[in-house]
């Protein structure tokens, strides 16, 4: 792992301690910093803290305060961290609640206090990822004791969701690897990178859809390569989902 990367998880782990006391459960890496393909030039760190029990107003003020790029600068395109009770972590479900989210990447620089929210369903992965391969920073419990299971149902539907949202307001090589990470999902229900996704998937293609993935994962690497045609992007997505619609539907 990235030296920088690991220095400044330390530095927010250090922080959360600071804040929390001995109500601090965790501070878990995720994401593409755990699963692979992690690239500062445009990837975030993926945070999820857990505490024992609800934040106070307080609370919540002085660790958005402490986790500001000002006073914390990442080492990356941003932070995205959002604070969980532990009985929330255990116990996942469609539309998770939240104490805090801070996001610190310059296009989408936010502080979002969780009471009185509705909930975060963009969460489900992030406590599925962290299940699977969490690290843990600083002291606290391992992640495979923090976070309860999550049903593949959750997954899916998760899944589907971020397929939706990526071919409508992302970038064309996101949506094609979003789409091959949740191909893989619905073949042996195990959770990977985008960049992964996309070498897995190059060799169950036929060569339309191989060139689409090969060039989606040199424009994600940064390398020279041609635009990606928005409807070939569409059409692998569309592709993608009919494969998750039939996996949510077998029992």
């Amino acid at each position: 792992m990235d030296v920088m990367l690991e220095r400044y998880a330390g530095q927010v782990a250090s922080a959360m301690a600071a804040g929390l006391g001995g109500r601090l459960v965790g501070v878990y890496l995720h994401g593409s910093a755990v699963l692979g393909g992690f690239d500062a030039r445009r990837s975030d760190v993926d945070i999820l803290v857990v505490s024992e029990g609800s934040m106070t107003a307080a609370e919540r003020s002085a660790a958005a305060e402490a986790l500001r790029d000002e006073r914390l600068p990442c080492p990356a395109h941003g932070l995205e961290l959002s604070i969980v009770t532990l009985p929330v972590a255990r116990n996942p479900t469609a539309c998770l609640a939240f104490e805090l989210h801070v996001t610190t990447a310059p296009d989408d620089s936010k502080v979002v206090d969780g009471h009185g929210h509705e909930g975060d369903p963009d969460l489900v992965l992030g406590f599925a990822v962290c299940r699977q391969a969490g690290r843990l920073f600083g002291p606290g419990r391992p992640a495979s004791e923090v976070f309860g299971p999550v049903a593949d149902d959750l997954v899916l539907a998760q899944l589907a969701h971020e397929l939706r949202w990526g071919t409508e307001h992302a970038l064309g090589e996101y949506a094609v690897l979003n789409a091959c990470r949740a191909w893989r999902f619905t073949v042996d229900r195990v959770l990977v990178s985008k960049l992964d996704g996309g070498l897995w998937a190059l060799g169950r293609t036929s060569v339309p859809d191989r060139e689409l993935i090969q060039t989606a994962l040199d424009r994600q690497r940064c390398l020279p390569a041609a635009d990606l045609d928005p409807a070939a992007v569409q059409r692998f997505v569309d592709q993608v989902m009919s494969r998750l619609t039939r996996a949510s539907a077998m029992p």
